[in-house]
């Protein structure tokens, strides 16, 4: 019998990577606020972060989190299903529905398990009789890709945002009786553009198909009191998707959908009925951003008109930003071993971006992935520039 040493195994993996400088390591950072860290006992203004609206620091939620700690403890101690389902979720959940104008919600740990238990319980169940047609745009987040790999489905990508190229795919398979599932994102989140969302819901409409879109980086800032684009399209989405940890400032996710999925979820979606809930920590400072979030309006309006300004800024001085319109604004580079070095010239100058390599981006498109904050100053932003300027990428 052959004896593995699997020490050497994983050794070679990682010195694989590290051969293409595509290896990764975690860096111990210390938070000093929303948008500054301290790394290698230097203070830097972050630009990675996605706590868009400085949430992460908000008093109100702070006094509201530590208030529930008081009464009801840490955690729920068991799946929702057991004994971990409590009020305070239901009303989370009720609250929730409302502001997404969808007839129910149910939330989860992660916005990766989100998006991915929902996609793998549908595909992966004996509901329907045919096989499954997946329509997914090509830059969907890993988590959408996931959830439908492995799976008994035909799986196509469509070109990235390319309304032209979906209804060309959905018109080649438009005579077939079987389920038919398009995905996308409403704000991508490595590239920053939105989704052509009016056009999703024309197609879904045309070649009666099941509409997914996930809005975890539009949650907070766009939409109806920032609730996400979704709310503008109630009845024609049939399940959307996003996260509490990004603009919200917390941690978790959800799921707006209706009743009937709700149920389906929670009755044969692995990842719920074998996990337990949400602690009430947790719970209360979503409880308390779902509340706050419609009342910062002009925190999303600064954020939106900075984003701009800085946009435009790079596309003077001929950055290749993509088609970014959002605060999420990528400056490509291509090449990796560049990407990681202009990196470490802006951190000895005071700024913290981390390099974005593949997998996480297509080949030749590494990056620095810039997010603006609501808290971020014109100085901070202008800073920013000059030594992206200054460095002649």
């Amino acid at each position: 019998m052959k004896k593995f040493n699997f020490d050497q195994i994983f050794l070679r993996s990682i010195l694989e990577l590290r051969k293409k400088n595509l290896d990764r390591s975690l860096k111990s950072l210390k938070k000093i606020s929303s948008i500054k860290v301290k790394y290698k006992d230097k203070i830097l203004i972050n630009f990675s972060s996605n706590d868009y609206l400085g949430l992460s620091q908000n008093k109100i939620m702070k006094n509201d989190t530590i208030r529930v700690i008081k009464k009801h403890g840490i955690g729920s101690g068991s799946s929702r299903l057991v004994s971990g389902n409590f009020d305070f979720h239901e009303k989370i959940e009720s609250l929730l529905a409302k502001k997404k104008r969808s007839q129910s919600s149910i939330i989860f740990s992660t916005g990766y398990l989100a998006n991915y238990s929902v996609l793998s319980s549908i595909l992966s169940s004996d509901v329907f009789t045919k096989t499954p047609i997946v329509f997914s745009d090509k830059l969907n987040h890993q988590c959408i890709y996931e959830g439908c790999k492995n799976k008994k489905i035909n799986f196509l990508r469509f070109k990235h945002n390319d309304m032209n190229h979906l209804e060309y795919l959905l018109k080649k398979n438009k005579l077939k009786s079987n389920p038919k599932f398009i995905l996308s994102e409403s704000v991508f989140s490595m590239d920053g553009d939105f989704a052509d969302i009016k056009n999703l819901v024309y197609l879904k409409k045309k070649y009666n198909s099941f509409l997914f879109l996930d809005e975890a980086h539009a949650t907070g800032i766009y939409g109806n009191e920032g609730f996400g684009f979704s709310t503008k399209f109630k009845n024609d989405i049939d399940c959307v998707t996003g996260t509490f940890s990004k603009a919200f400032g917390s941690f978790g996710a959800y799921i707006s959908c209706r009743k009937n999925l709700k149920s389906f979820l929670i009755n044969k979606c692995p990842s719920f009925i074998y996990s337990t809930s949400l602690p009430f920590s947790l719970l209360a400072s979503i409880y308390s951003a779902i509340k706050i979030i419609p009342k910062l309006n002009n925190e999303r309006k600064k954020l939106i008109k900075n984003s701009f300004i800085f946009r435009n800024m790079l596309k003077k001085e001929n950055f290749n930003i993509g088609n970014s319109q959002t605060n999420i604004i990528p400056i490509i580079i291509g090449n990796t071993n560049k990407t990681i070095l202009i990196s470490k010239k802006l951190e000895k100058k005071g700024i913290y971006i981390v390099p974005i390599r593949p997998p996480s981006v297509p080949s030749n498109t590494s990056r620095l992935r810039i997010s603006i904050s609501s808290n971020h100053s014109q100085n901070d932003i202008k800073k920013l520039f000059n030594l992206l300027k200054n460095l002649k990428i």
